[in-house]
């Protein structure tokens, strides 16, 4: 019919974090064409997140079609069923988030481990590009990850890679809050935004217990490059922010393993995509799925 194009579907992206909320829309070849976000305090429940989600997509599509949709989101979730099961960072209970955004928008929605999508976006648009094994790792308050593996994201049965934050190090360590002795957590979890400020400002104290924390990671990175065999380590989350501070002792650590010869070391890279890693990544699994 003459003037008449067809429409192309779009995908979208939403990541959802204990204090934003994202969305970003995208070709589909995922390519960003509009990225929103809010602070999740305003979304008091769960239906005010879907409905302010799903009216960011509707008034940013166009007359586009939105085909897929993938909701990041903290952990634990239940893939299988869609459903947000307990989130530390949320006060939400066994939220059927597929099912609601799919009635709220009509569109093929999957629901995804958060470490993973910002692994996923750091290996597709990131400090990943041109490898085929990566390792992602987050760390702030916590650690956790992402796994991909031939090019591909390898997820366990209940979504994640696996609990990087609760490898043991050293089995008669301090007792982390899952019950284990000796977790990596358990080593590092105390080294909070205030104490790498006070680590960057000279204080010889706080600048001890970074690099004891980064040693730990270190010793993580070993055990990981045993295990997997990785190309690439690309690290995220706020202790990115103090990169000078830990990547010295985190890399003289994983040089320091006679086993792990240079031939076969991998590099060690801070993510490039800070905050946004998550919504990119979100958007390559929706594309990867619709």
């Amino acid at each position: 019919m003459k003037g008449h194009y067809p429409s192309r579907a779009m995908l979208a992206g939403i990541d959802l974090g204990g204090t934003q909320v994202r969305v970003a829309l995208a070709r589909s070849d995922g390519h960003l064409v509009a990225s929103i976000k809010t602070k999740t305090a305003m979304l008091a429940t769960p239906q005010a997140m879907v409905d302010w989600a799903a009216g960011e997509i509707d008034r940013h599509r166009g007359r586009e079609k939105v085909r897929s949709i993938t909701i990041a989101a903290p952990g634990p979730i239940d893939i299988r069923r869609g459903v947000l099961v307990n989130p530390p960072n949320l006060p939400w209970q066994n939220v059927p988030l597929v099912a609601m955004m799919g009635r709220a928008t009509g569109a093929k929605v999957q629901l995804a481990n958060d470490a993973d999508m910002a692994g996923l976006g750091e290996f597709h648009h990131g400090a990943g590009r041109g490898s085929r094994n990566m390792v992602y790792i987050t760390w702030s308050t916590g650690v956790g990850g992402g796994l991909i593996i031939d090019g591909k994201l390898h997820r366990g049965a209940h979504g994640t890679a696996g609990e990087i934050g609760h490898m043991i190090i050293d089995p008669n360590g301090p007792l982390d809050n899952c019950g284990q002795r000796g977790c990596l957590e358990a080593f590092i979890s105390d080294t909070a935004a205030e104490l790498f400020a006070a680590a960057a400002a000279g204080d010889r104290q706080a600048r001890s217990v970074v690099e004891r924390a980064a040693r730990y990671m270190g010793i993580a990175l070993i055990s990981l490059t045993n295990a997997l065999d990785p190309e690439i380590f690309v690290m995220g989350g706020g202790v990115s922010r103090s990169w000078a501070l830990v990547y010295p002792t985190m890399i003289e650590t994983l040089r320091s393993s006679p086993f792990i010869k240079p031939a076969r070391r991998p590099r060690l890279r801070r993510a490039r995509l800070g905050d946004r890693a998550g919504q990119v990544g979100a958007v390559e699994w929706a594309r990867i799925n619709q």
